[in-house]
């Protein structure tokens, strides 16, 4: 029989095993996924955006606070909700709709879909994707999982520093860049159970569209979107799951997030 002291001794081992577990389990848990993607372009004043006047404007950082004046650095940024690789809420096109603080977490960890358009987009900035792109994808890859978010790949990614281009403004102040076909907008929401959708484009409304008719479907159906989205082509067309790192302001419309993709 284990005398008193030596059954403390046990149990202070065994507790401190079960601590060592707990760390080892802590530290791997970071490696569970293969492959880590960030799909956020880095925010700064030479971010595009489109100019409407009055109302939008580039990003700036200016600081408030040094660590040489002050002991601490701080900055101030003046910025709109819908800048760089951002989110969009439904309240931001829907009357009623919920605000970016009422997307709940579990609807911003999801399965990520691509459907890549590039070649069609090389050739026409207008491109749009249709409901016979999802069908292609569906036909390769099975039925869009419920709760996913399916993205476009247009290529646009490739001109986020070149305004003029990414933007696609004419002389008739017409835009010029792919996006989601209403019509394609219109079956994602109805007849399948997405939970939003992306673009590597400034808008998924395509830049010809000032009615933003994808962004009254899409937001009018609950749905959330994002937008300026970087990297889409290095994460598979299925198989990856997107979270989107949201951030909480009460009463948003939208705001900056920080988008990882794993698999």
């Amino acid at each position: 029989m284990i005398g008193l002291p030596s059954k403390r001794i046990l149990i202070a081992v065994l507790l401190a095993g079960a601590a060592l577990t707990g760390v080892a389990k802590a530290e791997n848990a970071g490696q569970r996924f293969a492959h880590v993607v960030d799909m956020t372009h880095t925010l700064d004043a030479a971010f595009p955006y489109i100019p409407i006047p009055d109302l939008t404007f580039p990003f700036a950082l200016d600081p408030i606070a040094t660590l040489d004046a002050n002991g601490v650095a701080a900055n101030k940024w003046t910025i709109h909700e819908h800048l760089g690789t951002q989110i969009d809420a439904p309240n931001h096109f829907a009357a009623g709709g919920r605000a970016l603080h009422e997307l709940r977490v579990d609807e911003l960890i999801v399965p990520l879909v691509v459907i890549d358009i590039r070649s069609r987009a090389a050739e026409d900035p207008d491109a749009v994707l249709t409901i016979e792109d999802i069908a292609a994808w569906e036909r390769l890859h099975g039925r869009i999982p419920d709760r996913a978010c399916v993205m476009m790949l247009s290529g646009w990614s490739a001109y986020v520093g070149d305004a003029a281009k990414y933007i696609g403004l004419d002389s008739q102040n017409v835009k010029h860049f792919p996006g989601f076909s209403a019509e394609a907008a219109t079956f994602l929401t109805r007849e399948r159970n997405i939970w939003g959708v992306g673009v590597d484009t400034v808008s998924f409304d395509p830049g010809f569209d000032n009615q933003y008719r994808t962004h009254k479907i899409i937001l009018g159906a609950d749905k959330w979107a994002v937008e300026a989205v970087a990297n889409l082509d290095k994460v598979p067309a299925s198989g990856a799951t997107l979270i989107v790192g949201a951030t909480k302001v009460r009463g948003a419309t939208g705001g900056p997030v920080r988008l990882i993709a794993v698999w």
